[in-house]
Parts: structure tokens; C-alpha cells; sequence
């Protein structure tokens, strides 16, 4: 029975020791378990998950280098300006949270550039919450969820189960990037990696994401024509 999960649970830990990728790692493993609960309907399943996340992440986080340093940051965000080397990253994306405050600075008035490679990275929401505040940054969760909710609605509404299981999982990638990406740039989690979606400047990331869009938008409407056969009968 926990064949499956397991094997998917050993590749997402070869991701992240072999290419160090983080954020792929959590994304393949947490799509995989999600997709299993929907399929199944037992809830034990997110507890199994949860628990080989819990290990994996330990192990690795303690035993590769790259994983381990990105914790130790995530740990210890103003570590790097105690020892008097400035803010690294991740302290100078709490910084810019801090000056957005709740309305912003405005458009074009943030210091990105100041992260680095904001705009080609996850650390774009930095400034997005820098230069659009508290406010403007709700307003952007705001739009993904209601991204995330059109796609399991239309999930919901489909009574064939593999146009299900793909709504659930298009929109389910879409909510796990916004998940793992805010919580490392807030500092919820350890940094990931990854392109904040329709945000960060990209190549694949950026094709994926509006391809997503695209087939969420045709099961949706094949949704809707299949109630409307129902209501018509």
C-alpha cells in the first residue's frame, strides 16, 4: 500500500540531493500526495505524506550542503549582519516588506535591486509587497486563489475522474508554487527557488504556468457544458 507514496518520496529526495532544487522537490512530492488523497478520499494519506516530507526534509537539510545553508539562513535571517558581511537575501526581502508597510511605496519607488536578481526569482514578491504594501500584496493572494478555486470548482463539477484528478492537480501546482515561494520569501519556510507564477521574469516557468491556465479554462467550460446537458435533460 505505501508503495507509491514511497518510491515518489525517494525521487523528490533525489531531486533535492542531485540538483539541489528545493522547491521542484516539494512541489512533485506534494502534488503526488494530493492527487492520491483526491483519488482516494483518505485523509491518512496527507498524514503519511506529511510525516516522509517531515523526514526527508531533516535528513537532507542536516546531511547536503546547499539545503543545509539555506536552512541555517532561514534560521538565522540576520545572521550575515551580526558578523558584519549586510543583509544577505532573505533579511533584505524582510527589510522590504517592512518598508512597503501597508500601502506601499509605490510603482517603480521599491529597491529591488537591492535582493539582486529580484525580478527573475521568487524574491519578485518582495517587491511587489514593498511597492504595492500590504494591501496590493492581499490583492495578489486574492487573485491566485480565486485561480485555485476556479480550478477545483471545476474539478468539483466534472463527472469524468480523470478530467477531475487534472483539474484538481493544475490547480493544486498553482497553489503549491504560491505557497512554498511566499513562505520562503516571508520567511515562513526555508527558501525554495522557484519563479513566483505570472510574476517573475522566466522562460519554461512562465509557458507552464499560462499553459495551466489554458487547460483550466477548457475543462472548466467542458464543466459547464456537461451541467447544462444535466439541467437541459
Amino acid at each position: 500500500m505505501l508503495g507509491p507514496i514511497v518510491a515518489i518520496w525517494l525521487l523528490s529526495v533525489g531531486v533535492l540531493v542531485l540538483e539541489r532544487d528545493l522547491g521542484t522537490s516539494l512541489l512533485f512530492f506534494g502534488l503526488f500526495v494530493t492527487l492520491l488523497y483526491v483519488a482516494t478520499g483518505r485523509t491518512g494519506w496527507i498524514a503519511v505524506g506529511l510525516l516522509l516530507a517531515a523526514l526527508g526534509a531533516v535528513a537532507v537539510g542536516r546531511f547536503e550542503p546547499h539545503v543545509h545553508s539555506r536552512v541555517q539562513d532561514w534560521l538565522h535571517p540576520f545572521a550575515s549582519i551580526d558578523a558584519g558581511h549586510g543583509p544577505n537575501q532573505l533579511a533584505q526581502s524582510l527589510f522590504a516588506f517592512a518598508a512597503g508597510g501597508m500601502l506601499g511605496t509605490g510603482l517603480g519607488l521599491g529597491h529591488s535591486i537591492l535582493i539582486g536578481f529580484a525580478a527573475k526569482s521568487d524574491f519578485i514578491l518582495a517587491t511587489a509587497g514593498e511597492e504595492l504594501g500590504l494591501a496590493g500584496l492581499s490583492a495578489i493572494f486574492i487573485l491566485y486563489g480565486l485561480l485555485v478555486e476556479r480550478g477545483y470548482r471545476a474539478g468539483l463539477a466534472l463527472r469524468d475522474p480523470f478530467g477531475r484528478l487534472l483539474a484538481v492537480g493544475l490547480a493544486s501546482i498553482v497553489a503549491l508554487q504560491v505557497f512554498v515561494i511566499a513562505g520562503g520569501v516571508t520567511g515562513l519556510i526555508p527558501l525554495t527557488g522557484m519563479a513566483m507564477p505570472f510574476l517573475a521574469q522566466g522562460g519554461s516557468s512562465v509557458v507552464t504556468n499560462w499553459a495551466i491556465v489554458a487547460l483550466l479554462i477548457r475543462l472548466s467550460d467542458s464543466a459547464r457544458r456537461q451541467y447544462d446537458i444535466e439541467v437541459a435533460a
